[in-house]
């Protein structure tokens, strides 16, 4: 039995505790309430326009797009809030969005159109293309094949020279040529080598690491085969061929007018800042500039077996159903050739400094949704704090099923 004594001596501790904390638990409250935190408290409506509304707000995005076809056909296509603030320039289907990583689907077709030709084999080590040699100092005689890369095992890490390149209010296109930059970064003595943040801690073909740099050197290896600017083969491969006249990988060769601006927001002062146009000298991981309609003209090749929206046969249909399979089962029976597996639906999503991006897929249901967005989410004191509309579209399509 525990004395009285020592009773009262507990009580008397935990009142001072509370005593202690009840300030703080205020002070977190009223932080959370300033930062509207709050809002993320509230259920999703079946509505999907008040869905949409209430998620902006809770998120603070200034503007999003949203496409969602079935069968080949537009069933619902919407512009939210603003393209652009300062111009007062509403988001529609027809706005140009950088769509950060959902970009990678583009530079893996770009891969697969070459494999199709037969100018590469996927398993094939891909130091066979390249005028340097890139191998994981840890495991130097590993090969990295194109395989690994597209599923995300080749051991790339995303060093230093990957974050320092973005042109952030320098440029609005890449300061320096792709091949460069990965010069740089691959070889032991080079500018951007780093033995470590280069690589990963791990044997290709064995653990399953996000790479965009990985995707850099994808699209360095369609320009060492294809002998053409990786932009100008994919405009000659893949936009004109689908109907995507105004999609580039460059500000310089695009209507700025239809250009989404990227935002940042100060939950101090609840104000969105533009970012102003940027890009990055990796950029075939994630600077493609499109729309929601243009872009839905690429997606329908992967619930079509490779043919286009007029018939045509674009990508064979075992090319579709091997990009869409998991790659590397007992390494992670999520990554695809750049496509995530999740459950029964294939998607994509994007993320950087002003930019929210996803896309999914069902083959099974036959329907697809895109959603872009201009912001990065809530940012407060330079840092971000990780809230998207992503995850949220996601619960609504898997409550009440693909908006209409």
């Amino acid at each position: 039995m525990v004395p009285s004594s020592w009773k009262q001596r507990v009580l008397k501790c935990l009142l001072r505790l509370t005593l202690i904390l009840l300030p703080v638990g205020f002070i977190l409250a009223a932080i959370a309430i300033y930062l509207d935190l709050h809002l993320y408290l509230r259920p999703i409506p079946q509505d999907f326009d008040t869905a949409m509304h209430q998620q902006l707000e809770a998120a603070k995005f200034p503007g999003a797009t949203v496409l969602v076809f079935n069968q080949g056909k537009v069933i619902f296509s919407k512009g939210y809030g603003f393209a652009n603030i300062e111009e007062g320039r509403a988001a529609t289907p027809d706005t140009l969005y950088q769509i950060a990583s959902v970009s990678k689907l583009v530079t893996a077709t770009a891969v697969m159109r070459l494999y199709e030709q037969g100018l590469l084999q996927l398993d094939d080590d891909i130091n066979q293309y390249l005028p340097f040699a890139v191998r994981n100092p840890l495991f130097p005689d590993a090969p990295v094949t194109f395989r690994m890369l597209l599923a995300h095992v080749g051991s790339i890490g995303d060093g230093p020279a990957y974050w320092d390149s973005y042109t952030l209010g320098q440029s609005e296109d890449p300061i320096e040529p792709l091949g460069e930059f990965l010069r740089e970064y691959f070889t032991p003595d080079g500018r951007y080598y780093n033995s470590e943040g280069n690589f990963v801690d791990a044997k290709p073909g064995t653990q399953a690491k996000y790479s965009n740099v990985g995707f850099g050197l994808l699209g360095y290896l369609v320009e060492q085969i294809s002998g053409l600017p990786f932009e100008k083969y994919c405009r000659q491969e893949i936009f004109l061929p689908l109907d995507m006249p105004s999609s580039q990988w460059f500000y310089r060769d695009l209507d700025k007018s239809r250009m989404a601006m990227p935002y940042g927001y100060d939950a101090v002062n609840k104000t969105f800042t533009p970012l102003g146009h940027y890009s990055f000298t990796n950029y075939p991981d994630g600077s493609l500039k499109t729309s929601t309609t243009e872009f839905m003209r690429f997606l329908f090749l992967f619930l079509n077996e490779g043919e286009t929206m007029s018939g045509k046969l674009f990508l064979r249909p075992d090319t579709v159903r091997e990009m869409l399979r998991a790659q590397y089962p007992k390494v992670s029976d999520v990554p695809g050739l750049a496509w995530a597996i999740v459950g029964d639906k294939h998607m994509h999503g994007g993320s950087d400094p002003g930019v929210d991006t996803v896309v999914y897929i069902s083959r099974g249901e036959q329907w697809g949704v895109i959603m872009f967005a201009n912001s990065g989410g809530m940012q407060a004191w330079r840092t971000e704090l990780g809230l998207s509309i992503r995850d949220d579209l996601y619960e609504y399509i898997e409550r009440y099923g693909i908006p209409q």
